[in-house]
């Protein structure tokens, strides 16, 4: 195995002989009975992860295709965006770019945000969603998303969670 070197990012990673073998086999098609069958066993073990009892969707996009699906199928009206990094801020930078009206309550970099002060950004009622990250990777901080989703249903706004770097490390209970 050709080694890389020691690096602390999320890649390149190794990749094992027996995986790059795998790799060289035929494409499964989409649509056949065997690709089916492989996407329900992912859907049980994802089901596992994400801790719902619900559907999964499955994207090939990034983290940011996701945070962009998201903000497309928000709700109509504006987003508080809590920003307290690099990929918080990413979120509102895509909903800005999504010509949604965006209101930004920053944190410091590597704190969460004060529950207090998310209330009272969101008591005015007329937010339809907001954007929060369950862990910030740029700084490890990890928010309280149990929290801050019981916040935003209160004043009727829809919550958006990224969780790319926390989901199946840290608790994230879905369905709650």
């Amino acid at each position: 195995m050709t080694r890389f070197g020691t690096f602390f990012v999320p890649g390149p990673t190794e990749v094992r002989h027996d995986v790059l073998a795998a790799m060289l086999q035929p494409m499964i098609p989409h649509r056949s009975a065997a690709f089916e069958a492989i996407f329900e066993r992912t859907q049980r073990g994802l089901k596992h992860v994400f801790r719902t009892t619900r559907p999964v969707y499955v994207s090939a996009s990034s983290g940011s295709g996701m945070m962009e699906a998201a903000i497309r199928n928000a709700p109509a009206g504006p987003i508080l965006c809590l920003v307290n990094g690099a990929f918080s801020d990413r979120f509102a930078s895509i909903a800005r770019a999504c010509d949604r009206e965006v209101v930004v309550l920053q944190a410091e970099w590597g704190a969460v945000h004060d529950l207090d002060a998310v209330d009272r950004a969101l008591s005015s009622g007329r937010f339809a969603a907001m954007t929060a990250t369950h862990s910030e990777t740029s700084t490890g901080a990890l928010s309280d998303v149990a929290a801050l989703a019981k916040i935003a249903h209160t004043h009727g706004a829809m919550i958006l969670v990224d969780s790319v770097s926390g989901l199946g490390g840290a608790p994230l209970e879905t369905d709650a």
